[in-house]
């Protein structure tokens, strides 16, 4: 009775399938084509089992096949098979896309992990960002580097900015995100018809009048609004602060066709002089320069030499040797088109363009010195200097290197200046460094202090993200103070 109860859902299969063959070999009637198996509610598809606990059962379909002979062929395919052919395709792109996706997030969380174990191992060793300082044998020298505490102790760089490219980064949210400050201006007229000026930081109103000024030399497309943090930084510490502006960073367009990728001497003397008009009784004039600022403000006291103005200087980032194979061509490929392009929007392009074309077709043209659209038309940081020096009112590339090279006069600078750079610069990088220790030898004014992270006149301190303050600017002013205080 077991056995016969077990074959009889057998036996009853064989028959079904008997009557199939028997119907479709019939030549009295045309093929029939067997419907679809519905399943009773209990044997629904995707149950793994039926009430009865018998395996799932997959409804046959019926396939209908080409004809052959004048018949009809019908061919039964389990629904299960016919699932599989038609689903493999876009199934298995979509597991293959999961699968990759969940790869490349556990590599970025991975990487992020040991970003931040790398970070916190910097930011918790105390020596990992540790200046290191170069310095003379003047006495004088000595003791107010040892009278500038920022000097002595490491850069606390943000957590989340710890390499150069994230300090970059921040410099940029930075000028975007930071609150305007507020400037006064003083434009001045130069004698052939030229406009520079003088931006001077409206909170220092409340300052006594012979509060110590410090003038700031500005990058090479700066502004006052890049100083705005450095400003503020200055008079919570007692100093005024004024931004020189040269030729074609007043933000309207330029008097006449002439600006100053690195300013000049003459028209320094001008900015000077009007400070000291202003503040005729203020106990100090320091000088605060960074990247291209820097090379005006050595160039302007290697020439002084004894009579320099300024009491003591700070150069942040400065790029030494401008001439050919100097800073200019050593940038980073990146920045480098980017400071191609603002260079260009500054002083040639927009507002500024029909004056260079005027002057292209009658000054360039006489003197056959780069046009318009030979600068216009660079494609290198380089390129564009060594092509701008009739822009620059110089007659020949030998007399505007001759004029502007900070390096030519800088073993003749008796002020104190204190120089730093950073190991990581893309703009002013270590190779300029190296090239032009010799400056720093012997009993000299110079001070060189070279630090681990800064990227390009950042030198970002804080927490977690958001900086802090910039430790160069701390370093500048507390150099000044000891100047101020100095005996």
């Amino acid at each position: 009775e077991m056995l016969a109860s077990a074959y009889a859902p057998a036996a009853r299969g064989a028959a079904r399938v008997s009557r199939v063959r028997s119907a479709a070999a019939s030549t009295s009637s045309p093929a029939r084509v067997l419907r679809p198996f519905r399943p009773r509610p209990h044997e629904a598809w995707g149950h793994p089992r039926d009430s009865g606990g018998s395996p799932r059962r997959s409804a046959p379909s019926v396939v209908a096949t080409p004809r052959f002979s004048g018949k009809r062929h019908a061919a039964v395919v389990p629904n299960a098979l016919a699932g599989v052919a038609g689903a493999s395709g876009s199934g298995g792109v979509l597991e293959l896309v999961t699968l990759v996706a969940r790869a490349l997030a556990a590599a970025l969380a991975a990487a992020f992990a040991a970003f931040l174990a790398s970070a916190w191992r910097k930011k918790t060793s105390k020596d990992a960002h540790r200046p290191r300082i170069r310095a003379p044998a003047s006495p004088r020298m000595r003791s107010l580097l040892a009278a500038t505490p920022a000097l002595h102790r490491a850069i606390d760089a943000p957590l989340l900015l710890q390499s150069s490219a994230m300090q970059l980064l921040a410099y940029l949210l930075k000028q975007r995100l930071d609150p305007p400050e507020r400037f006064e201006r003083e434009t001045i007229s130069t004698p052939d018809g030229g406009e520079i000026a003088v931006d001077w930081h409206g909170d220092a109103d409340a300052l006594p009048t012979d509060a110590p000024v410090v003038a700031v030399m500005h990058t090479l497309t700066g502004t006052a609004r890049d100083f705005a943090s450095f400003a503020r930084c200055a008079t919570e510490r007692g100093f005024r602060v004024a931004v020189l502006l040269r030729r074609g960073h007043l933000g309207r367009p330029l008097k006449t066709p002439r600006f100053n990728l690195l300013g000049n001497a003459e028209d320094l003397d001008l900015h000077v002089a009007a400070v000291k008009k202003k503040y005729p009784r203020a106990r100090k004039l320091f000088a605060y320069a960074e990247s291209a600022g820097t090379g005006l403000a050595v160039r302007y006291a290697g020439e002084k030499g004894s009579s320099c103005a300024f009491d003591a200087m700070t150069m942040v980032c400065p790029g030494y040797d401008t001439t050919e194979g100097g800073a200019f061509s050593r940038f980073e490929p990146f920045l480098d088109a980017h400071l191609l392009k603002s260079v260009k929007n500054t002083f040639l392009f927009g507002a500024n363009e029909q004056t260079w074309q005027t002057w292209s077709a009658n000054e360039a043209a006489e003197k056959r010195c780069p046009s318009f659209d030979d600068l216009a038309n660079t494609v290198t940081m380089a390129e564009f200097q060594r092509l701008a020096y009739g822009a620059e009112g110089f007659a020949s590339l030998e007399e505007y290197h001759y004029a502007t090279n900070p390096m030519g006069t800088v073993l003749e600078i008796e002020t104190p200046t204190l120089v730093i750079n950073a190991d990581d610069d893309p703009v002013c990088t270590p190779s300029n460094v190296d090239d032009n220790a010799f400056c720093f030898d012997g009993a000299c004014a110079r001070a060189l202090v070279r630090t681990p992270i800064g990227t390009h006149c950042c030198f970002y301190e804080g927490n977690t993200l958001v900086p802090r303050n910039s430790w160069a600017h701390v370093a500048a002013l507390e150099f000044f103070q000891a100047v101020a205080e100095e005996k």
